[in-house]
């Protein structure tokens, strides 16, 4: 039997076995059906901070691609998930790569055909990788979970700069300057292999896998994810001690992004794993019935004390470790960095760098997993190839979901104020006068150098004097010494909030005054370009000589806004 399908319904008929249709033979006509409504958990605000910062990723970094996935934890919803190089879904024969076209018309028909699928492949859930040292977080879960180790220890874990499995030596990073008797704390902050081997063979492989089984890394994580593979490990029954001691730190097996993330997202939501959802809703538009996807909780993988041990070791990561440069200002971040490189025979394939990050750390609201294959700049380390992203990528999506940053709020808990305040004259007082002052008035104050606060003036100050500014705003003051200027991109704020618009700046180092209410619909400074200063003054008047004035269009609260 064959199906024919066409925009007006599908024919079914009888062939023969060259698939032939016989003359005369049954036919049957089945008229064209309406499609389904599919109401996705994707945000389509969200989902636009990933693509820019992904593809300026990819781009800075000379790298083969790349993907992110933002997941709420809490539910399994997966807020965005861009893979790049992307495709046009309106051209989708037009080839993205441009060796790809330099060689297309050398190709075979069968290999056009493979590389064409190989584009439209949604890396973050059909493709797997080793996932590098962002996998020590399931590791240091086990051996929590499982009494291994005393959290406590500072002796618990030793790094002489190698560890020596079946007479290959697996170095630590350090290798040149090991980090010697250390906590496990300090064994995820500094992300030591050898540390990590040696909790590996506390666990023993059996125990590994029991862990690796409840976190759902065996087995595909939903089927509302078209075409998503399956992670490759190694057989339990015949794994050797080497075996054992890579996948300790995350190398010589594969998993897809999504699961890892889902795996993860388990211990920002106290040890429970939800299965990761996709599709919302479907409407049937002939009957209007409505059929919901609820979130789906699998198992409680973990303790709830295990998974807030573990953030608080995570958190440490990035305030103390490898994980610094996905620090966001206002903001809790727990994290783990990874970089893993590729087997020997398959040196082309280039390093993984990637980085994944909770926050906050407490109510965890967003884990945002984030992979650049191959990168060719400056370095290739997860840390500060992927960790500057995660940043980027928190400081906006934290004050666009109402996360209220630790910089807006006030003694009495609350937060995002709108009251104002007179910015005053300090130049030409000294240092301390003018921090004295500007703290009285209810303004922060930045200041770069160690000069004599008591005798050293102020020649300028940003902004300028006179302004009325937000209590809590950052007043930046320079010297004869320390006049350098710095510059930051101004978010994207359209569709905002004034709570949100206050958080997305000053996570951004920018200043802002609230003139309006309802949603923002658009501002005349464009997202991504560069503010001379770090100072952007949302209000109804024009730009200043010396620093941006910022426009913002806001739409009315209505009465059902949302």
């Amino acid at each position: 039997m064959i199906y024919w399908l066409a925009f007006l319904g599908k024919k079914l008929t009888v062939t023969d076995s060259v698939n032939s249709e016989i003359p005369n033979g049954e036919q049957t006509y089945v008229e064209v059906q309406n499609g389904n409504d599919v109401t996705l958990t994707i945000d389509v605000n969200i989902q636009s901070i990933v693509e820019k910062y992904l593809s300026q990723a990819v781009t800075e970094n000379k790298a083969d691609g790349g993907n992110v996935i933002v997941m709420n934890p809490n539910n399994g919803d997966v807020l965005a998930m861009a893979t790049y190089p992307n495709y046009n879904l309106n051209e989708p024969f037009t080839i993205n790569d441009s060796k790809l076209k330099d060689s297309w018309d050398e190709l075979s028909s069968q290999e056009r055909s493979d590389a064409l699928f190989e584009m439209w492949k949604n890396t973050a859930v059909q493709s797997t990788y080793e996932p590098g040292s962002t996998f020590k977080i399931i590791t240091a879960a086990a051996g929590l979970e499982e009494n291994v180790i005393d959290p406590n220890d500072e002796n618990a874990l030793y790094c002489s700069g190698f560890e020596d499995i079946l007479g290959t030596k697996i170095n630590c990073w350090r290798y040149y300057n090991p980090h010697g008797a250390q906590s496990l704390k300090d064994a995820l902050a500094n992300s030591c292999n050898p540390a990590f081997i040696q909790l590996g063979q506390k666990l023993g492989a059996h125990t590994l896998y029991k862990y690796y089984r409840g976190f759902g890394l065996f087995e595909k994580t939903s089927s509302y994810f078209y075409g998503e593979s399956n992670s490759v490990f190694f057989d339990e029954d015949n794994i050797n001690e080497f075996n054992l001691a890579t996948m300790s730190f995350g190398q010589r097996f594969t998993i897809t992004p999504l699961q890892l993330i889902t795996a993860i997202s388990a211990v920002a939501n106290e040890g429970v794993l939800m299965e990761p959802r996709i599709v919302k809703e479907i409407k049937n538009t002939d009957t209007g019935a409505i059929t919901t996807v609820d979130p789906q909780e699998k198992r409680q993988v973990i303790s709830k004390e295990t998974a807030e041990e573990l953030m608080s070791m995570l958190e440490y990561v990035v305030s103390d470790g490898t994980g610094k440069y996905a620090q966001v200002e206002g903001y809790s971040v727990a994290g783990k960095t990874g970089t893993s490189e590729p087997l020997a025979d398959n040196e082309d394939e280039g390093y993984v760098a990637s980085f994944v990050a909770m926050s906050p750390t407490i109510n965890t609201q967003v884990v945002v997993l984030v992979a650049i294959y191959d990168p060719k700049g400056a370095s290739i380390q997860g840390s500060q190839v992927a960790g500057p992203v995660v940043k980027q990528i928190l400081s906006e999506v934290l004050p666009y979901i109402g996360v209220a940053s630790s910089e807006n709020s006030t003694d009495s808990g609350s937060s995002n104020s709108n009251k104002t305040n007179i910015l005053p004259d300090v130049r030409n007082k000294t240092i301390s006068e003018a921090k004295k002052l500007l703290k009285e008035s209810g303004f922060n104050v930045k200041i770069t150098g160690d000069e004599d606060e008591n005798s050293t003036l102020i020649v300028d100050q940003v902004p300028k004097p006179g302004v009325s500014l937000l209590e809590d705003s950052t007043i930046y003051l320079y010297t004869d010494n320390n006049n350098v200027r710095s510059t930051t991109k101004v978010p994207d704020l359209k569709g905002m909030t004034s709570s949100q618009v206050i958080n997305s700046i000053q996570a951004s180092n920018l200043n802002v005054v609230i003139d309006g209410s309802g949603t923002v619909v658009s501002q005349n400074v464009s997202a991504r370009q560069r503010s001379r200063t770090r100072h952007c003054n949302y209000c109804n008047i024009t730009k200043r000589k010396s620093y941006w004035i910022l426009i913002l269009k806001w739409s009315q609260f209505a009465k059902n806004y949302k």
